[in-house]
């Protein structure tokens, strides 16, 4: 892949990691801890990485271990990566545990240097909320879960404290909000059902704002839109990829992998890449070619 244009933020966009605390698979069929070393493993080829994301569905079991196992591999990542980390719970995920380990989500910051948090303690029943500074952009996570619930809602406190946050000084190059469940049309009956209940408060919020990007998980599977002129990037999953080709009426998934290299310019300018990690015992490779070879073929195909 090429490196990233200068003075351009390049994020990994990880989303619905699933991962368990004692091992369990996903659905009774994928061990999400090789999952997720499968997608880190390839991402190793992606040069410029500043930020890694991943939002929501975090843990497959809301607990600590989970999330311990998320900061040990993706953490770890990041930090080998000079990038910072933010996390955001999903339905899938505890508060309580998500606090006890990940604080507020803001992991890492520039650089992958460690973040400083407060002890201070929080109720289940309050969303997790968070905001840092990587690479002059303002990064804001939404808690879009519901304790109890599979859907997603963005409770007034939360859209109060976005709001708050976009009324302050514009970071130097925009903002990104992170969140799990897209402000976005669901591709299947039950996606639908889980579905964000409220985009259109959203759209309020960030109407007219230095939001440059919201990016969301939730549905395992790329999808890219826009809300209120925004642009709307939704990360393959990492435990699955669900079949949006089905019957609306079904549900299913393949065990596949993937995530998105997204791209933010301080023009505003933003590009997307989805990435996956080949099965050798389905992805035959269809041809290599190295970099003598492309040489030649630029040469012949261009004149220079």
């Amino acid at each position: 892949m090429q490196p990233p244009a200068a003075g351009t933020l390049r994020v990994l966009h990880l989303s619905d990691t699933h991962l368990t605390g004692d091992g369990t698979l996903h659905q009774g069929s994928v061990d999400t801890t090789a999952a997720l070393e499968g997608v880190l493993a390839r991402a190793d080829g992606v040069p410029g990485v500043g930020l890694v994301v991943v939002s929501g569905d975090v843990s497959g079991d809301g607990s600590p271990e989970s999330y311990a196992a998320v900061v040990e591999r993706v953490g770890g990542w990041a930090g080998r990566h000079g990038a910072a980390l933010v996390t955001v719970p999903g339905n899938h995920d505890l508060r309580e545990g998500f606090r006890q380990v990940l604080a507020n989500g803001h992991v890492l910051g520039e650089g992958g240097r460690p973040l400083m948090h407060t002890m201070e303690h929080h109720p289940p029943t309050v969303p997790v909320a968070g905001q840092s500074l990587v690479a002059g952009r303002r990064i804001v996570t939404v808690d879009t879960s519901v304790p109890g619930a599979g859907y997603g809602e963005i409770a007034e406190a939360s859209l109060e404290r976005l709001r708050a946050a976009l009324a302050g000084d514009h970071a130097p190059h925009g903002t990104v909000v992170v969140l799990h469940h897209p402000p976005l049309p669901a591709p299947t009956a039950l996606h639908d059902a889980l579905r964000l209940r409220n985009p259109g408060a959203l759209a309020d919020v960030i109407r007219g704002s230095d939001v440059r990007v919201v990016l969301a998980g939730h549905y395992h599977h790329h999808f890219a839109g826009s809300l209120a002129g925004v642009p709307v990037l939704v990360a393959p999953g990492v435990a699955n990829d669900t079949d949006v080709t089905g019957p609306y009426e079904e549900e299913s998934a393949y065990v596949d992998a993937g995530a998105l290299v997204v791209d933010l310019a301080e023009d505003g300018s933003v590009w997307s890449t989805p990435i996956r990690v080949p099965r050798p015992d389905a992805d035959p490779l269809a041809f290599a070619l190295d970099a003598d070879t492309v040489t030649r073929v630029i040469e012949a195909s261009t004149g220079r």
